[in-house]
């Protein structure tokens, strides 16, 4: 019985290989346009005493609309920040504590092992592979690292969210409602507020668009822009050139178990078969029954 999300899909005779879920996608799409919105809109408040602002600011209408855009995607933003806290608990049920209290062969110990050898965990090799890393880029070593489903630079991009929302949601929420927030705090902490939210936004935008974009999309073998993000899967000489490790553990799956391969090539050539056979049929049956009303006329 095939998977929802096949580890293998041939298509094209290639083979490309699952990387992220749907589920994973869609928090991506969603983080990806908030920021966005964010940046469009925050700038432009930031900056309002530039020629250019006030162009960006009319086109989304206005200054109190540009201010209510930018804090319905901050709070879009937030909510998805805590969403991805339950979705992480909830897979550390679905896969390993659930399973193994309903098996009663739940540990600690154990539990702690797949929490370490989680995709996206930080681990030991991770500093090995950035050791390995410089090594290759300097030229004393000829040997690239094998990465595993996600390299440490992905993981830098996914850990720096948990300190950057925090940072800006918070200091927004006071920014938002400074009498609020100065009924406990002091006058000077809401202009730090200020200062800290912009510079974070600063950073993040950054980080966003040269440090990410280069990783993901304008990297070499990348690109102009990587199909990752809306497929879900990598062709197969990409993840076995750069998630080596990833690459030998899904063929190994694979191996063991073929309903976790998607062959769509060869669906298409059943399905033509499936359509030539249908067609035979219906042709057949208006075939037999021109026959039919020749062989009547004739008798009459």
């Amino acid at each position: 019985m095939m998977r929802k999300l096949p580890l293998i899909k041939i298509k094209d005779g290639k083979r490309h290989y699952l990387k992220i879920t749907g589920n994973q996608k869609a928090q991506h799409y969603i983080l990806m346009t908030t920021f966005l919105m964010l940046t469009l809109t925050g700038f432009p408040l930031k900056f309002h005493y530039y020629d250019w602002a006030k162009p960006v600011i009319d086109f989304f209408g206005g200054l109190p609309v540009t201010r209510i855009l930018h804090r319905i995607a901050g709070v879009t933003m937030c909510g998805l920040f805590f969403y991805h806290w339950y979705y992480l608990f909830k897979n550390i049920w679905q896969y390993y504590a659930g399973p193994a209290r309903r098996t009663g062969t739940f540990s600690w110990k154990e539990l702690g092992l797949f929490v370490y050898y989680s995709p996206m965990c930080p681990r030991a090799k991770d500093g090995k592979d950035i050791a390995d890393f410089v090594k290759f880029a300097l030229f004393i070593s000829d040997d690239r690292p094998k990465h595993e489903r996600f390299h440490w630079r992905e993981k830098f991009d996914y850990w720096a969210v948990f300190w950057g929302i925090p940072v800006l949601g918070i200091t927004g929420l006071f920014l938002w409602f400074p009498v609020w927030a100065a009924s406990f705090l002091p006058g000077w902490a809401i202009n730090i507020s200020y200062i800290a939210h912009s510079d974070e936004a600063m950073l993040a935008v950054s980080v966003i668009f040269i440090w990410h974009m280069y990783n993901a999309h304008i990297n070499y073998d990348k690109f102009p822009v990587s199909p990752l993000f809306i497929t879900g899967y990598l062709p197969e000489d990409l993840m076995k050139h750069e998630y080596y490790v990833e690459w030998a553990r899904i063929n190994k799956i694979v191996e063991k178990d073929s309903s976790y391969l998607l062959d769509i090539d060869a669906q298409k050539e059943a399905q033509k078969l499936e359509d030539a056979e249908k067609l035979e049929i219906i042709r057949g049956q208006i075939s037999f029954l021109q026959e039919n009303e020749k062989s009547e006329k004739g008798d009459k």
